[in-house]
């Protein structure tokens, strides 16, 4: 009760001097520098693009990136790209998203 009383008697005081209670200073809580990234520099991170290596061929209705080396096959995301390496060994430049194992294409040429 005192606590509250105080606040009240504070706020009061600060509204008739004229301070907006927005110009009060307020703690920052200060971070650790052993946590996590934040998400959007993780997510960056993550989006690095790669290359992949194989050959363009319809699967179920789509194109996609088989790499022979590795026997995975990868969706690739933009078909129009896709569409003029069909049948021909490719390297892909992409980021990869890794559920769904779709490349998503940033570049795409025969080699």
């Amino acid at each position: 009760m005192k606590n509250i009383l105080s606040a009240f008697v504070l706020t009061t005081t600060l509204c008739l001097v004229g301070v907006p209670m927005n110009a009060l200073p307020t703690a920052v809580p200060q971070q650790d520098s052993t946590q996590a990234m934040p998400p959007q520099q993780a997510q960056g991170d993550a989006e690095k693009a790669s290359v992949f290596t194989g050959k363009v061929m319809e699967a179920k209705g789509q194109l996609v990136l088989m790499d022979t080396a590795t026997k995975t096959t990868y969706i690739l995301d933009d078909q129009e790209k896709a569409k003029p390496f069909k049948g021909k060994a490719v390297k892909v430049t992409g980021t990869l998203e890794s559920a769904s194992n779709t490349i998503h294409i940033a570049n795409i040429e025969a080699v």
